[in-house]
């Protein structure tokens, strides 16, 4: 079955997960390329580096995890009923040894595999990314069963920021690499894209490279950037526009109410949601730590509706689930074109369209912000939706009770 970014599932609906599989991963390319498979533990984090499989280290200790060579790419293959109980997830990745970026690849596919046939594919192209050094491509993960997501998600500071992520360091595969040929000279290519990326005329980009806005698309995760020592104030903005009168003598079209909401919650237990609907908004100087400015019912106001962060405080907040729900009016999310952005200092400004236009459901999870190691959120791109509160708590396993309100 072909799958799509974003996408997750049962493994059991496709293979035997009691049995041997296989994982093939390969990129297109004119740089060098390396392939990783690593186990983290229920913290999301690396914990054992022997569980991280690669060219040079190529199997786990009870070899549950085996890497081989496959041509131009690489072949792992796992027996998840083997693994130890500390290990829940394994993060298959590729990334590119030396220059070169991402966005330059001409092909990017992963296969899983059980026996001769061919089960799950994910392919991709340099389309799907811009300046990434690394990828997450898919990962395997032990949800009361065992499951995989199509994640396809970069990290623009290559394996490093990436390990990073989970916990571990570079140092575990520096020096490791063994000598390689020099690479055949490569045929001149067509350019795909604009030299300048900034368009003409556009301002020159920030110092460091890293680009004022980045537009994630579905499944799509990247880190917030801090300036010092703790995050500022993080700002998450929703703006949306109200439908057209489609002609002169045609009825006023029903106005649209967007709420801009969250679920929180707390490393050491506590959970709950800031919303207009139960005139719950929240507090930045006190738990939750969130806090709601106001609720435009109309869509007018060019501010649009703000959800606050107090990022001082991310030692305590485990993840924020961002949402809205059309509180009145008929779910038309085309009209509504809503758009959710991100602000932290000294981090660009991460952009979430609510692009996904064929729901008549009332509600949508736009973007998931998770706590990476008390140093920063990373924000993934969701677009998700739901008949209400319940149904998207439920998906998400918080676990709250609801109950009708009002505002």
């Amino acid at each position: 079955m072909n799958i799509q970014r974003g996408m997750r599932d049962k493994l059991e609906k496709y293979m035997n997960p009691g049995q041997s599989i296989d994982v093939y991963m390969d990129v297109a390319g004119g740089a060098v390329y390396d392939y990783c498979c690593f186990g983290v533990d229920a913290n999301g984090k690396l914990s054992d580096d022997r569980y991280m499989v690669f060219y040079n280290q190529t199997s786990s200790p009870g070899r549950e995890i085996q890497y081989s060579p496959n041509g131009s790419g690489a072949k792992f293959t796992v027996n998840l009923s083997a693994l130890p109980g500390s290990i829940v997830k394994l993060v298959f990745t590729v990334s590119i040894d030396g220059s070169g970026t991402m966005g330059d690849i001409s092909h990017h596919s992963v296969r899983i595999q059980q026996g001769l046939s061919e089960s799950i594919a994910l392919d991709m192209t340099g389309a799907d990314f811009r300046q990434e050094k690394a990828i997450i491509s898919v990962e395997i993960y032990k949800k009361d069963v065992w499951r995989f997501a199509a994640v396809a998600s970069g990290f623009n500071g290559g394996l490093g920021d990436l390990l990073r992520a989970y916990g571990g360091t570079e140092a575990t595969v520096q020096n490791r690499r063994p000598p390689q040929p020099p690479l055949p000279p490569q045929p001149p290519r067509p350019e795909q894209r604009p030299a300048n990326r900034y368009g003409g005329g556009a301002p020159t980009p920030p110092a460091d490279n890293m680009p004022r806005k980045v537009e994630l698309r579905k499944g799509e995760k990247v880190n917030l950037r801090k300036t010092g020592s703790s995050l500022g104030e993080i700002l998450i903005n929703l703006n949306w526009s109200q439908p057209q009168r489609r002609g002169f003598f045609a009825p006023a079209p029903q106005p649209i109410d967007l709420d801009l909401g969250c679920l929180f919650e707390f490393k050491n237990g506590f959970k709950g949601s800031v919303q207009a609907l139960g005139n719950t908004f929240g507090s930045l100087t006190m738990p939750p730590y969130i806090a709601l400015d106001g609720d435009d019912r109309s869509g007018s106001s060019a501010n649009g509706e703000n959800l606050r962060v107090n990022g001082k405080m991310i030692s305590q907040i485990k993840r924020i689930l961002v949402y809205t729900f059309i509180y009145e009016g008929a779910a038309n999310w085309k009209e509504a074109n809503g758009v959710v952005t991100v602000k932290c200092p000294g981090s660009q400004e991460i952009i979430v369209r609510m692009d996904e236009y064929g729901s008549n459901l009332p509600m949508c999870a736009i973007a998931l912000l998770e706590n990476n190691n008390d140093e920063t959120f990373s924000v993934e791109k969701i677009v998700r939706f739901y008949q209400g509160h319940r149904f998207m708590d439920r998906d998400f396993n918080w676990g709250l009770n609801w109950v009708p309100g009002r505002k």
